[in-house]
């Protein structure tokens, strides 16, 4: 698949090399005596896994390799993430299909109550590592859900401390809070740039990295971020303005980047992402000035998730992120059999229709078998936009 050419970043390419670097670094901390969690969702916070003596690894699939393998054991009609990410756990190489080493390394997972598809795959999974779930009050306005939740954390960080033997203390978490907000101000400043318009980086660039924040080690991530704001910074401002556009919607883990290309390739540029590895990811700080837990809950039950009910803040989002990055139209991504963010489309695009912004909505898995029919719809909305 093509994608159109916009600048060729030296952080980049690094990158390339960055997970055999860091699968060594890994097997290196497990042989000294270090757990390694595993984890599939934004509601968990790191700070107290880091506050914890542990490491941390995202397990989110974004690969079709393995989706037959877990529908051996889960129903076909079933989201195509929870399908990679669960086929990429169980298997065993005896497929002949090979898995990224770091789903076989954890020591833990930690799983949250985002969708009804992930509880029940939880269960599963239990037969194969050990699984601790955390469970998300999903009104999350009240004072009783955040209540709840601070419990919830509680309860996390005592198994935390059970796994690696460490006692967390608030000044551990309050320092990993600091760092973990030095890391959200980065992506801060680098999503300032793709204000620019023209934008001096393409969407597509930018989710390699994205992708990559929950597998890199938190010393790693910063350091190549700062390499890459560098790098933008110093771009010299370009003139042909082309289509600007905010995807909205689900996930897109590491080796799921077929819309991005094709819409790029289609001459529009993404300046901006509203979905788990895009802004929700990093957007609110931790409140540094607070007790450590009750920071953490505040912030980690805002992330405005299709689990939510109701979910007005992420229509807020939505519109209030269109209107930052002053995008052309929204492209409005869902995975095949994702009801939470299918259903919440409808009220999505009331709201861009509205506030007259055009929308674009995409329903798709893993294959390649609509990329044709993607690429049309999407060449006659850039037309359409421009």
């Amino acid at each position: 698949m093509l994608q159109q050419k916009m600048h060729s970043f030296k952080t980049l390419e690094n990158l390339k090399n960055s997970y055999s670097e860091r699968i060594r670094q890994i097997a290196d901390e497990r042989k000294s005596g270090k757990k390694l969690v595993g984890t599939f969702c934004l509601f968990v916070p790191d700070e107290i896994i880091f506050a914890a003596g542990a490491d941390r690894v995202i397990l989110c699939g974004g690969k079709n390799d393995t989706v037959s393998i877990a529908e051996q054991y889960l129903p076909r009609n079933i989201c195509p993430l929870i399908k990679s990410s669960f086929g990429s756990i169980i298997n065993d190489g005896c497929s002949g299909i090979k898995s990224c080493s770091h789903f076989s390394m954890v020591d833990m997972i930690v799983a949250e109550n985002t969708c009804d598809g992930k509880k029940k795959m939880y269960e599963l999974l239990e037969d194969y590592v050990p699984t601790y779930v955390i469970d998300l009050p999903q009104r999350p306005d009240t004072s009783e859900a955040l209540k709840y939740f601070i419990s919830e954390l509680e309860k996390f960080r005592d198994a935390m401390e059970q796994l690696t033997g460490y006692k967390i203390t608030d000044e551990q978490l309050k320092e990993e809070i600091r760092f973990s907000n030095e890391t959200r101000r980065l992506f801060h400043r680098l999503y300032e740039l793709r204000k620019r318009d023209p934008s001096p980086i393409s969407g597509t660039d930018v989710l390699k990295i994205l992708q990559k924040q929950y597998f890199l080690s938190p010393d790693k991530l910063k350091e190549y971020l700062q390499m890459l704001i560098n790098e933008v910074e110093n771009i010299e401002p370009g003139q042909v303005h082309k289509p600007r556009i905010m995807i909205s919607g689900c996930p897109m883990p590491g080796g799921n980047t077929k819309v991005t290309e094709i819409i790029e390739s289609k001459g529009g540029v993404i300046v901006a992402e509203e979905s788990c590895t895009g802004t929700r990811s990093f957007w609110d700080l931790v409140d540094e000035s607070k007790e450590p837990m009750i920071a953490l809950a505040e912030r980690y039950i805002k992330i405005p998730c299709s689990c939510m009910s109701p979910n007005n803040r992420r229509i807020d989002n939505i519109l209030e992120l269109a209107r930052e990055f002053r995008v052309d139209g929204v492209i409005y991504y869902t995975l095949q059999f994702c009801h939470g963010y299918n259903i919440e489309k409808q009220k999505v695009q009331k709201a861009l229709k509205e506030a007259g912004i055009p929308m674009l909505s995409i329903e798709t898995d893993y294959s390649d078998s609509d990329v044709e029919q993607i690429g049309l719809r999407a060449d006659a909305f850039m037309e359409m936009i421009s």
